[in-house]
């Protein structure tokens, strides 16, 4: 697959986030010292008296250390995105980031589809079982192109969960979206349909009964649902469909949210 190239109000906003939350964390980064494992804590939000200059180092076999090895490996985790995240922003622009005014309101949230709305959901609900199954690190899914959606959706670094259930009550009819996306970030997450096997008559008209259901429903296409048309069942595009997400992730951010001021953004860890 290529590489996947941000929208740049996404890539701004996952800039912010991450900046905003490494502010916070316990900082610091694992080292041996006379031989000995040890853990050096830069930053504690608990402790201002320690600092990249008077840090704070534990054995981390020792008691007082098993309380930041997961704090410490939560920061060091959320650094790298941010790290690469910079670093594709600077090969991409030859200006500083701005900053992002959090939280980002939508205009218009008929179904209230935020972040408790996805962590409230549970996956794996539909009823139809294929005959021929993969299975996956994702679990059982019925397609190989819902395989493929998946591994892109991670390769995004976005959450995902297979075959939620949602009843839409205009429509009357339960459906199974293929994905429920949290784009966790803005606090929003979208569900995404996989369209494909358009050259089968039944099938075809399945899709625009669906389609017709969810607008019915008043979910919105590129808001809180998202198509990706395939061209058959064997012509899976990684690509199409990244970009797909991206530019409805990308058009849930108001270009009001971000603040580029009149001083340089510094980002420094």
């Amino acid at each position: 697959m290529e590489q996947i190239i941000l929208p740049m109000k996404v890539h701004a906003v996952k800039l912010e986030y991450r900046r905003r939350r490494l502010a916070k964390m316990v900082s610091g980064y694992f080292a041996v010292r006379q031989g000995r494992d040890v853990i050096v804590i830069t930053s504690d939000p608990k402790m201002p008296q320690y600092n990249s200059r008077i840090p704070r180092i534990l054995r981390t076999s020792s008691v007082k250390a098993k309380p930041y090895v997961n704090a410490v490996n939560a920061y060091l985790q959320m650094k790298s995105e941010y790290d690469t995240l910079l670093t594709a922003w600077n090969a991409t622009y030859r200006f500083a980031p701005p900053r992002v005014r959090f939280p980002i309101q939508q205009y218009y949230d008929p179904h209230h589809m935020d972040n408790d709305y996805f962590n409230n959901q549970a996956g794996n609900l539909g009823k139809y079982k294929s005959d021929t199954p993969t299975h996956s690190d994702h679990g059982e899914l019925k397609s190989k192109n819902e395989l493929l959606g998946s591994e892109v959706l991670k390769q995004m670094r976005i959450p995902f969960k297979y075959e939620t259930q949602l009843y839409i009550p205009e429509a009357e009819e339960t459906l199974n979206p293929d994905y429920l996306a949290s784009f966790y970030e803005i606090d929003r997450c979208s569900y995404i349909e996989l369209c494909g096997m358009n050259d089968k008559e039944t099938y075809s008209g399945k899709t625009a009964t669906k389609i017709n259901s969810y607008a019915k429903g008043r979910y919105r296409q590129g808001r809180e649902i998202i198509y990706v048309h395939l061209y058959d069942k064997s012509n899976f595009d990684s690509m199409v469909f990244a970009e797909q997400v991206l530019s409805a992730y990308d058009c849930m951010i108001p270009f009001s949210a971000l603040d580029w001021g009149s001083e340089p953004v510094v980002f420094e860890y």
